[in-house]
């Protein structure tokens, strides 16, 4: 067994019972996930749903949307913006590290001016 792919969180490594009991949720909440086409587990080769760390995420934030009473479109599209937000800063903070190194390593601040 490759124990490696426990490092990898798309890696489905927990079955529908174990997911829930991680997440303190019912079992019947992650197959209506699965049955919206929100979260969709693998399947094991006897048809068992199995899900990854990154689904569990996805659940676990799901039903905190849930419990702050979003509908699931708005908990989807809440889901969306944030997706594209981490995205946004993760580029934005390439960019300020290669102006830092086009500028001669000069400290950028956090709107990219320079600090000196």
């Amino acid at each position: 067994m490759d124990l490696r792919k426990l490092d990898d969180e798309h890696y489905p490594a927990f079955s529908t019972g174990q997911a829930a009991e991680l997440l303190g949720v019912e079992q019947p909440f992650l197959r209506s996930l699965d049955n919206a086409g929100v979260v969709t587990p693998k399947r094991s080769s006897g048809g068992h749903r199995r899900y990854s760390r990154h689904q569990l995420g996805l659940a676990g934030r799901l039903r905190e949307l849930f419990d702050e009473g979003h509908t699931l479109v708005s908990a989807q599209r809440i889901l969306q913006l944030e997706r594209e937000l981490a995205e946004a800063n993760a580029e934005l903070a390439r960019l300020r590290h290669r102006l830092a190194e086009v500028e001669g390593d000069r400290p950028v601040g956090p709107t990219g001016d320079s600090t000196e």
